[in-house]
């Protein structure tokens, strides 16, 4: 655990205020449930990412936010914990707010900014709910799981009945009317099937250990209605047409395999048989795939676009906007131009080639390297690199001395930063609440578990 006086300073001074506070919580029906009404909006804030627009996500987030600085004043024994990877986050942040008051738009640098406040306020919250409510993770993976199912089967449902594309998604150029995919966009607002490729790339690692849960849990139907997700969420990222999406499936796929081999190395070593059936579910995952990209020569024609490069109008577009804001970052690099769609759009006019206007550098990195400069990219790459090493130290840990359950909590937010990064070169989706909200949420969840085991250590 990271220790530092500031933190044991805020510990004593919220332990002040809760023994002020212990006899007006005891008398309050509100107060004495709490955690209950927390976790009642951090569901909210789940289940409105679905379907309400960016700010009103928001809002239901800031109101998590809220309720959790109250928490840490009114209930007894409540304080906050850090560990190394949450001191990298908070470096990132610290950064970001200095490159933001030095931006040369400081109004909507700011107004970006505020985002980035939320983001990672809410993801020091939910670390603090759940830290002290483990039992609850398996309820927000099932739910989750639930959400992106619904998703999932709305997306197939409008690819099978055809659905209205309200924009122009797809070069067709190159490829045959009837090839081109009917790309579905969900229910999420803005309506974008990029925006379903990525909140389901973010959601499949739910969906995969909400399944893990249930059928180590040993309950048939669930784990037939789990698979049953799993399948449903997988072909919905397919009929989205995202490419960025595909890659960030197919790493999701290829991290499950290397982490489901190391746990049963781990735990389950002298298991020949256990073994041997995990090699055939492996070739059945191999030959599955195989066989979509033989069958539907739709999906295979989008994923094949990708190496077309200038061949394709959405490829070289982005290209152009790469080549761009690498300018962008090159005369910025100190400091970055300040946090924002606004603030980018508006000193991009000045690099952007003529009618390649662009809201983002469609790339997570380059995005954190133009917006907070280079040490912003390195505080960020830190923090992922350090949480992935703590994670994968974690996993291979014995069953017998953290539970299997922790495990899969934490297999999970290794596969979800494999999937939403892969998909996040090559596209910005992930600053969308919507992707956001399930990113800091699966992060938090697997940042609590690893914390509960340092401090048991301690």
């Amino acid at each position: 655990m990271l220790s530092s006086e500031i933190i044991n300073i805020k510990n004593n001074i919220y332990f002040y205020f809760q023994n002020k506070c212990e006899s007006l919580v005891k008398d309050s029906v509100i107060f004495s449930h709490f955690d209950e009404i927390l976790l009642f909006f951090i569901g909210l804030t789940l289940l409105a990412s679905t379907f309400l627009q960016s700010e009103k996500i928001g809002l239901l987030a800031f109101v998590v936010v809220v309720l959790t600085l109250l928490k840490l004043f009114i209930k007894k024994g409540s304080k906050v914990a850090l560990t190394k990877f949450d001191g990298a986050l908070i470096v990132y942040f610290l950064i970001a707010f200095i490159s933001t008051i030095n931006s040369s738009l400081l109004a909507q640098s700011i107004h970006g900014f505020l985002k980035t406040v939320i983001y990672i306020l809410y993801y020091f919250s939910v670390v603090n709910y759940f830290q002290s409510n483990q039992s609850k993770i398996k309820g927000i993976f099932i739910f989750v799981a639930g959400l992106c199912c619904f998703e999932g089967m709305v997306a197939l449902v409008q690819n099978l009945g055809g659905v209205e594309q309200i924009a122009t998604w797809q070069d067709s150029n190159y490829i045959n009317p009837e090839d081109a995919i009917s790309r579905a966009y969900g229910t999420l607002k803005p309506y974008n099937p990029n925006l379903l490729g990525g909140y389901l790339v973010a959601g499949f690692p739910y969906v995969l250990g909400a399944a893990a849960l249930l059928i180590t849990g040993k309950r048939k139907r669930g784990t037939l209605v789990s698979l049953t997700a799993v399948i449903i969420c997988a072909l919905a990222i397919f009929v989205t047409g995202s490419r960025g999406a595909y890659l960030g499936l197919g790493a999701t796929i290829a991290a499950l395999i290397a982490v489901v081999t190391i746990i049963i190395n781990a735990d389950f070593s002298t298991q020949v048989k256990l073994k041997a059936i995990w090699h055939k579910i492996v070739a059945a995952i191999i030959a599955s795939f195989a066989l979509i990209l033989v069958a539907v020569p739709k999906v295979t024609k989008r994923l094949l676009s990708i190496f077309i490069l200038r061949g394709d109008s959405s490829t070289s577009f982005r290209m152009n906007v790469y080549n761009s804001s690498w300018q962008m970052f090159c005369d910025n690099w100190f400091l970055g131009i300040g946090a924002g769609n606004q603030t980018f759009r508006e000193i991009y006019g000045l690099y952007m080639l003529t009618g390649y206007d662009a809201l983002s550098t469609y790339s997570v990195p380059l995005e954190i390297a133009v917006e907070c400069g280079i040490f912003g990219l390195l505080a960020f790459t830190i923090f992922i690199v350090w949480f992935m090493y703590d994670a994968c130290k974690f996993i291979r840990l014995n069953c017998s001395t953290i539970g299997l359950a922790e495990k899969i909590a934490v297999c999970s937010a290794i596969l979800l930063i494999i999937g939403v990064m892969t998909h996040g070169l090559f596209d910005t989706i992930f600053y969308r609440p919507q992707v956001q909200f399930l990113f800091w949420t699966m992060i938090a969840m697997a940042s609590a578990t690893i914390k509960k085991d340092r401090l048991n250590e301690v």
